[in-house]
């Protein structure tokens, strides 16, 4: 058997290396290969080619580190197969200038043109692979026929750059934080000392960046966002979710709340904040969040809901499912834009909700509706009254009548439509209901810029949905800072000698209290009284300064049970008192609020008293008492348990505590015993996975983050194809039935809140919530 067993070297003609080649092929026909046929010796600028590698990976870089130190790029070429198998036989790496590109057709047109690299060059490693699977040296070609890269500009060739894994994570977890590809490159280059240090270049990055992203959406945007759902129920019990298809079976309209956002709702939900004015995403999706404000007076997010269409359909299956899965509990009041679509939708869905309009996006139209408003100050002065500074109706259609004479608008068109629905933009005609002074949407289009920082053009709906989980987290983040600075420190009142902000400085939250005290003093030194009945029972309060340029407020107060009632209503739209009735407070030298006037909504230990108030629930015939105690009890112990979670002491302690209770349970049911406590646990509901299409992408050309127009905007006259909800979760199941239930209020809330606009009708009194409130919490407040 022949051999070539002399040493080769680098100025060896091609022709000769080709023969020897040929000749060590003929001698291995019909023969195994054998290590020993090829035992070149030597070494070659650097690369021993006397040495076997285990593997391709192996070869190649160790090929690539020979070219790297030598100023030239590796290209992956021909391979060959042992016969009858996928087993490779031989593997060629070439220079990357090797070989020439195919000749296009100079006729077709091309949106990039790419410069000509390749020369041609010679340089070649042949490696053979034995049946062990060693990759040995074949055949050698060092010599290039092209200029090798500087040393300074070695770190531009491409079979030298890579990303090893610690640099990737780091990289990986900066882009997770928020911070730009760009950003967190120059950081990683500054670390070494400058770019040709790092061992890849920008544009390495962002490839790897997009790989990452497209690996999560490997099945489809959709198929990865509900598998992601999936995955969040399994370590999260009261996790929900429900998504729209069409009747193509592409997505819609999806919307999700996680457990805690639920038990926030138990507590905050009285007021809720909506607003559809953000897209920006590959599928100009709508984002939809659901905001509440809790006692922090913190933003609080109750549920998310990407919608497709702003369609009266799309929002009453979004309220819709928004109740389902809340309990069927009807926030009081909701602030939304003014959307005819969504005014429709919260008719058909939240009837016993109180809607409200935005007030700053009326103050944004009409400058442009109403010629005369920039030019005459009285009649924007009037203007600005009747939307929140009249008292009482008779004194907004007072002063509204004034405004339409001063600006001889009797035919305005526009201001004709406003006041047919005044109800829902002035203050005047909400004074008897919870609305905590809010006045627009703005902290729902705060939590849009905070979207516009995570969420791109081009982002997926999946990364929308792990940036939106992001804030959630940050702002629970702030809400335990607070909780955490209410119990380790103690408020020191503006009056230390006074009774009544002590009693508040250990009952309200940091925020609420400086609420409070601004009140406080503001009744103190601010206001006089100019009247007082013979029983004092009637005040009337004014400002110190202006008493004749201002309408006094007219306060009562009954002695037998410590109730005072003021014409401002602040108490009933805010659930704080007001300055004039702390005015009369101290005229009557009352040295302490009335605890019906302590709105635990607003306590430093809300979320914690909230479950304690239980009381009557759950007593009586009504027939959805055991699923109000059921959806209340569960919810109490899901919010013990995150207590609880990560402390292996407190973890330890509730097992023990739940297995004897489940021990009483039996003996009570058993009717050997009389005292127990209970504790149930509820399955959240989710819809099967199947495969499901994408959204249809939607952007219009020239639109970055631009509000589109709605669907009453736009006056379409087509309608969608017919929609169908694919959760099998809910088949057999009926839209919620005007019953109402609130599953986590007391029962006799339920029944006066849903029952009130019933009660007036037949020209009776209702108590507001605020009222209703206090008189649960009463006996829970210890001082």
């Amino acid at each position: 058997m022949m051999k070539c067993s002399e040493e080769i070297s680098p100025n060896i003609e091609i022709e000769e290396r080709m023969k020897c080649s040929e000749e060590i092929d003929i001698e291995d026909r019909g023969n195994d290969f054998q290590k020993s046929e090829v035992n070149f010796t030597g070494t070659a600028e650097g690369f021993n080619i006397s040495v076997a590698y285990k593997d391709e990976k192996e070869a190649y870089e160790a090929y690539c580190s020979y070219a790297h130190n030598n100023g030239f790029s590796v290209r992956k070429d021909h391979h060959s197969f042992w016969p009858n198998s996928r087993k490779i036989k031989t593997k060629d790496f070439v220079c990357s200038k090797a070989g020439f590109k195919k000749q296009s057709d100079l006729n077709s047109q091309k949106k990039c043109r790419r410069s000509e690299t390749r020369t041609g060059c010679p340089c070649l490693i042949r490696f053979s692979v034995d049946e062990d699977g060693n990759w040995i040296v074949k055949k050698f070609i060092e010599s290039h026929n092209h200029d090798l890269a500087r040393l300074e500009d070695r770190h531009l060739l491409r079979s030298c750059r890579n990303i090893d894994d610690e640099r990737a994570s780091v990289l990986k977890s900066m882009i997770e934080a928020g911070i730009r590809t760009v950003d967190a490159f120059s950081y990683l280059a500054d670390e070494v000392g400058g770019v040709e240090n790092l061992g890849f270049l920008k544009m390495d990055a962002y490839n790897f960046i997009q790989k990452e992203k497209r690996s999560k959406i490997e099945f489809g945007d959709t198929n990865a966002l509900i598998q992601l759902f999936k995955d969040r129920q399994v370590d999260d019990s009261m996790f929900a979710w429900d998504v729209q298809l069409d009747e193509c079976d592409s997505l819609l309209n999806f919307f999700w709340v996680d457990g805690m956002s639920r038990i926030d709702y138990d507590c905050f939900g009285d007021v809720v904040i909506f607003d559809t004015s953000y897209r920006l995403n590959k599928y100009n999706l709508v984002c939809a969040p659901f905001v509440g404000v809790n006692n922090h007076w913190q933003n609080i997010l109750l549920g998310v809901a990407f919608l497709s269409e702003e369609t009266i359909e799309s929002f009453t299956w979004l309220f819709t499912t928004f109740l389902r899965i809340m309990g069927d509990k009807h926030p009081l009041t909701i602030f939304t834009d003014q959307d005819q679509a969504i005014s429709r939708a919260i008719e058909v869905a939240l009837p016993h909700t109180r809607h409200r309009l935005c007030q700053w996006h009326i103050s944004k139209k009409i400058p442009s509706k109403v010629s005369c408003f920039n030019s005459n100050n009285k009649v924007r002065g009037l203007f600005y009254k009747c939307m929140s500074k009249c008292d009482s109706e008779v004194e907004f259609e007072r002063s509204w009548n004034e405004m339409i004479l001063e600006g001889n608008l009797q035919t305005h068109e526009w201001l004709g439509d406003l006041y047919k629905i005044r109800s829902k933009w002035s203050t005047a005609f909400n004074k008897e209901y919870f609305s905590m002074g809010i006045l627009s949407t703005q902290r729902s289009e705060s939590t849009n810029n905070v979207c516009h920082g995570i969420s791109k053009p081009t982002s997926s709906i999946t990364e929308c949905f792990i940036g939106l989980e992001k804030i959630i987290t940050n702002w629970r983040r702030n809400e335990q800072d607070e909780d955490h600075k209410c119990s380790q420190s103690e408020i020191v009142p503006v009056i230390r000698s006074s009774s009544i902000l002590k009693q508040a400085a250990r009952f309200y939250s940091r925020k609420l209290y400086s609420f409070f005290e601004e009140e406080f003093l503001q009744g103190v030194g601010g206001m006089s009284i100019d009247f007082v009945s013979n029983d004092s029972s009637k005040f009337l309060v004014n400002h110190t300064e202006n008493k004749d340029q201002s309408n006094p407020w007219v306060v009562h107060f009954d002695a037998s049970d410590c109730t005072i009632q003021c014409t401002c209503k602040k108490f009933e739209t805010m659930g704080l008192l007001c300055c004039h009735s702390m005015r009369v407070l101290r005229q009557l030298d009352i040295v302490k609020i009335p605890e019906k006037y302590l709105m635990m909504r607003w306590s430093a230990k809300a979320q914690k008293s909230f479950y304690s108030g239980y009381g009557c629930l759950g007593k009586g015939s009504d027939s959805g008492s055991g699923f109000i105690f059921r959806n209340h009890i569960s919810r109490f112990a899901y919010q013990i348990s995150t207590r609880a979670q990560g402390n292996e002491l407190a973890e330890q302690y509730m097992l023990g505590a739940m297995k004897d209770m489940a021990e009483n349970i039996d003996l009570l049911v058993e009717g050997k015993m009389t005292n127990s406590n209970f504790i149930s646990k509820s399955k959240s509901r989710a819809a099967p996975v199947s495969a499901f299409k994408d959204p249809q992408k939607r952007r219009p050309k020239g639109i970055s983050n631009a509000r589109l127009k709605g669907y009453w905007e736009k006056k379409k006259q087509k309608k969608r194809p017919v929609m169908n909800v694919k959760n099998t979760s809910d088949k057999g199941k009926d839209i919620p039935s005007p019953d109402v239930y609130f599953p986590s209020m007391p029962e006799c809330f339920a029944e006066e809140f849903i029952n009130r606009r019933k009660i007036r009708e037949e020209g009776g009194s209702y108590t507001p919530y605020t009222r209703m409130m206090m008189d649960s919490f009463t006996s829970e407040l210890e001082f």
